[in-house]
């Protein structure tokens, strides 16, 4: 399966993707490292899909959890923020029909009960720092 050729200035390793209103530019190569069997139909020269006009691929998914996995693209490893969990990550290697290597590491991840304690810290984390803007706002800004 042969790819477009995606960039009008020449450079054709780079694709453009907005997902969920997020614009990400990466390379084909990382995109290729996520084994994604919808993004490499999608971005196939014989795919059936029109290129975009604006040479914009849009995506309706959820943009942070499509960073981490493109994270997982570039560096091989599931790096989490605090809004995503492994529950999402799993229904969106479902939905981009990712490769047996990135469901291996959230599968790891889903059963690693610091996923669990990672999300309660980020959690936590925040919490302290509403709670510390709180107590430095002056009593006139209080609601």
């Amino acid at each position: 399966m042969r790819l477009i050729n995606m960039a009008e200035d020449g450079d054709s390793d780079w694709v453009r993707l907005n997902v969920g209103g997020t614009m990400y530019e990466t390379t084909r190569t990382t995109l290729a490292n996520l084994k994604s069997q919808f993004l490499d139909r999608l971005l196939a020269e014989d795919s059936g899909f029109s290129r975009p006009a604006d040479g914009v691929y849009k995506i309706d998914r959820d943009p942070e959890v499509f960073r981490v996995l493109l994270n997982f693209g570039r560096h091989g490893q599931l790096l989490l923020n605090s809004h995503v969990t492994a529950d999402m990550l799993e229904a969106d290697a479902d939905f981009y029909i990712l490769g047996q290597h990135v469901r291996s590491a959230i599968d790891a991840l889903s059963e690693d009960s610091c996923a669990d304690s990672a999300q309660k810290y980020f959690e936590a984390k925040k919490a302290m720092r509403k709670k510390r803007n709180h107590l430095h706002t002056p009593p006139s800004m209080k609601n």
